[in-house]
Order: structure tokens, then C-alpha cells, then sequence
């Protein structure tokens, strides 16, 4: 079993990173700043808190040094001036290569969740060199216009999206994590591991009471590309990590992913859903430390 230790005060730095169109990164670097870097991509409107610093812990005990980030409208991480508000996959890429720049990294092992998966994909494509290794956990080889050979999500996940929940009082501390959990209890898998979830929702609206309510949403949506066919071009070592009740994307797109990347490994979780608890950490670090 891992033992699960919270890095200390001094080995976190804070980060901001001012982007082009007004928006602004948080983001945290935790660990020795001689040991070599590893990313953390969480999914679309996701804090840096979904890295429990538990999780990120285990990483630096194994001589890595982290780095984790909100995404846009999320936490700390602001959208910029109204106008002028960007998104889509390319300004992901973007936003994390600038976050690498601040924290003084070449390259790094990039850990995808999800989106970030899609992220770190086209990231390892586009700009190699700034890419060691690649960690995949619940991702896709395509975005949600899912291929032939690629199973749609689940009905009861397209369910949950066709009836979206009652937003809460923005005000309400309380009511506003609540509502994030129940959000996050339909991509569970087998076991909803709630008191985990919780943790981060408190962590994350706590930091930022508003939850960027006031900002709207983006002004330009950048084109997102198609880049499965390109996948055998990526020469990292990489790891597939897929829960294999994964009601968003199912086992088959972890397995897809893994053959289109020559040499990729597949690691299954079982009764694992779109989610990353604690359980599944072991795994995560594992494929981490054991490449370069």
C-alpha cells in the first residue's frame, strides 16, 4: 500500500501566468526544483484541486516534481476581459505550455484526465520536445464525435445530460459543493468514493467563492482539430490507465487509444468510472515513475 503523505508548506510555490488574451493561470509547482516535471491535465472545468495534494505527495516521494493548474473558469484561473474570453482545445494547449514556461520546465511527463487527455495527445504531436511521457486516464483517442468503432457514452450518462441538475445558490458555500458532488456521482463507477469528492469541491470553492459566475462564457471557440490518425506519429513512452465502467468514455476508447500509439500500455481498472479516487491512484503513479 502507498503511504499517502501531504507535501509540506515549503516545497509548494504558487504560480500566475498571464495569457495573451487577458486570462490568467493558477497554478502550483510542489517538490525539489532539481527533480524532472510532471504535469497534471485535469478535465474541462476542472481545478487543481481534483490533484488531491495526497496524490500529488506520492509523486514527489518518488523524486518528481509536480505541477498542477486550474483551467479556464475554474478556481483561480480567470477567463479575461469580456470580448476577448478564448477556449477550445488549442488554447488548452496553450494555457499548459505557458504553465510549463513559468514553473522553468523543458519538457515534461504530461497526465491527461479526460480532456486533458485530448490535451496532452496534442500536445505530444504538436510539440515534442516539450513532451517526456504521456499518462492517459479516462480519455479518448477523439473528441465527443465518437468514431464508428468507438461506443457513445452510456444512456444513462446521455440521460444525465439531457436533464442537468438545478443550479444552487451561488452564494451558498454549502449548497454549491453539494451540487458539484451530485454532478460527480453520475460518472462514478461502481463505488462513488463521495468523502473524496467532496474534499475537492470544498478545496476549489473555497479558493474561489464565485466560481467565475460573473464572467459569462468565451467569446471565440477555437476550431478543435481531428488528430487520431496521427496518433502512431507519437514517439513517448505512454500508458493508458481506463476504468473499465467508465460511463462517459467506455473501455473500448482507452483500448483504441492504446493500439493507435505504438507501444502504449493498457491499464484497466476494474469497476473504475470517469473519476480518479484514491483507489486508482496506486496505478497512476506506478505508470508514472516507471518511465522516464
Amino acid at each position: 500500500m502507498l503511504e499517502r503523505m501531504e507535501p509540506t508548506d515549503a516545497s509548494r510555490r504558487a504560480l500566475r501566468v498571464a495569457r495573451p488574451d487577458g486570462a490568467v493561470v493558477a497554478a502550483e509547482v510542489i517538490g525539489s526544483p532539481d527533480d524532472p516535471v510532471v504535469l497534471l491535465v485535469a478535465g474541462a472545468e476542472s481545478s487543481m484541486d481534483w490533484w488531491r495534494l495526497e496524490f500529488c505527495g506520492l509523486l514527489v516521494q518518488r523524486g518528481l516534481r509536480v505541477v498542477r493548474y486550474d483551467q479556464r473558469g475554474m478556481g483561480e484561473t480567470t477567463l479575461g476581459p469580456p470580448g476577448a474570453r478564448r477556449d477550445g482545445l488549442s488554447v488548452a494547449v496553450d494555457d499548459a505550455l505557458a504553465v510549463l514556461d513559468a514553473a522553468g520546465a523543458v519538457d515534461a511527463h504530461w497526465v491527461g484526465f479526460s480532456a486533458g487527455g485530448w490535451t496532452a495527445q496534442l500536445a505530444a504531436l504538436d510539440h515534442p520536445e516539450r513532451v517526456r511521457a504521456l499518462t492517459l486516464v479516462s480519455t479518448s483517442p477523439t473528441m465527443f464525435e465518437a468514431d464508428a468503432d468507438l461506443p457513445a457514452a452510456t444512456a444513462r450518462m446521455q440521460q444525465v445530460w439531457a436533464n442537468p441538475l438545478t443550479e444552487p445558490d451561488w452564494s451558498d458555500e454549502r449548497a454549491v459543493i453539494e451540487y458539484y458532488v451530485d454532478i460527480d456521482r453520475d460518472y462514478a463507477g461502481d463505488v462513488f468514493d463521495e468523502e473524496h469528492d467532496r474534499a475537492i469541491w470544498t478545496a476549489t470553492v473555497r479558493r474561489s467563492p464565485d466560481m467565475h459566475r460573473d464572467e459569462g462564457g468565451a467569446d471565440v471557440v477555437e476550431p478543435d482539430p481531428r488528430w487520431r490518425e496521427r496518433l502512431s506519429e507519437t514517439r513517448v513512452p505512454t500508458t493508458v490507465v481506463h476504468g473499465t465502467a467508465d460511463p462517459v468514455f467506455p473501455l473500448r476508447h482507452g483500448e483504441a487509444l492504446a493500439r493507435d500509439i505504438r507501444g502504449a500500455r493498457l491499464v484497466t481498472l476494474r469497476g473504475g468510472g470517469h473519476e480518479l479516487p484514491p483507489t486508482a491512484w496506486s496505478a497512476v503513479v506506478e505508470a508514472v515513475a516507471v518511465q522516464p
